[in-house]
């Protein structure tokens, strides 16, 4: 009889446990979203397909990139609409030829791109601070 306490009381804990863990990875589920990093073939497509989305361009190599990941996460937490991709150039062979030849444009990075029917309607370079991120796709994406 005293094992069957042991163990009852042991599978409750483990329980307790169990439930806890998952409410909390419910709650990341909930109330974390991450931008999508994608590949040239599949910027390539989108633009092809005619889709309306947001990218980012940069080099994950630079520092300046490090600061703007953090604030599209943050815009991708608080606007889970927007469709924000990242494209990391470092691995693009002859970036700028393809940057150019795709989007149409000439730019520094990291550069922020609004595409609608796969054609750049709005673009701005540098890395920005979530409201000033936040107003430009909102003035450029709806």
């Amino acid at each position: 009889m005293e094992l069957i306490k042991k163990f009852a009381k042991e599978i409750s804990v483990f329980g307790i446990v169990l439930v806890v863990f998952l409410g909390l990875f419910a709650y990341r589920q909930a109330t974390f979203k991450d931008y999508k990093t994608v590949t040239q073939t599949q910027v390539t497509k989108m633009v092809e397909d005619g889709k309306d989305f947001v990218i980012v361009v940069g080099n994950s190599t630079d520092s300046t990139l490090y600061g703007y990941q953090s604030v599209m996460t943050e815009y991708t937490t608080a606007n889970r609409s927007t469709p924000l991709y990242y494209l990391d150039i470092k691995d693009v062979e002859d970036s700028d030829k393809y940057i150019e030849e795709t989007f149409k444009v000439n730019v520094t990075y990291p550069a922020t791109f609004i595409v609608k029917d796969g054609k750049v309607t709005a673009k701005r370079e540098g890395a920005m601070q979530y409201y000033s991120l936040y107003d430009f796709i909102k003035e450029n994406f709806k």
